[in-house]
């Protein structure tokens, strides 16, 4: 069985990769945060997502919440067991935003860290920065668009 090579984006994927219509598509992803209430305080205000509790009177328990964004269930967010840092392998989740300084400011402004500033991945068109929030939960954000003035202080997403 052969595998047909073809682009999207600069970026190369094989046929093993691909369903009718294109690539494989990311269906869910979960964050483990020893603080899940900070967390949706801070992807709230950032994001504009919302949270609703799932799972309640399950033997998987209250403490983990679907993650929607325009109401529409994009991942999981669960409590971390006590004392546990939050995973430091594993998939990184990265946020598409057309202001990349402007969200980091926003990241900022909310008590986050930048861990990695606009890094370029080669091209113009290709930038990406890591970031932590207040809980210790590192997620980047994406960009196809050029530094920007940050003085917005807003990140458009």
């Amino acid at each position: 069985m052969g595998y047909e090579m073809w682009g999207r984006g600069g970026y190369v994927v094989t046929s093993a990769c691909v369903r009718q219509g294109g690539p494989m598509a990311i269906v869910w992803w979960e964050i483990e945060s020893p603080d899940p209430e900070a967390f949706q305080q801070f992807h709230a205000a950032l994001w504009g997502w919302t949270f609703v509790p799932a799972f309640v009177g399950t033997e998987l328990g209250a403490d983990y919440w679907i993650i929607q964004d325009d109401g529409r269930g994009v991942g999981g967010l669960q409590r971390a067991a006590a004392g546990a840092p939050p995973p430091q392998v594993g998939a990184r989740l990265y946020v598409e935003v057309t202001d990349l300084e402007a969200a980091l400011v926003e990241v900022r402004r909310r008590g986050g860290r930048v861990e990695r500033g606009r890094t370029e991945l080669g091209g113009d068109d290709r930038w990406f920065a890591t970031v932590v929030d207040p809980t210790g939960v590192s997620f980047g954000l994406w960009t196809a668009e050029p530094a920007s003035d940050a003085a917005s202080g807003r990140a458009t997403v």
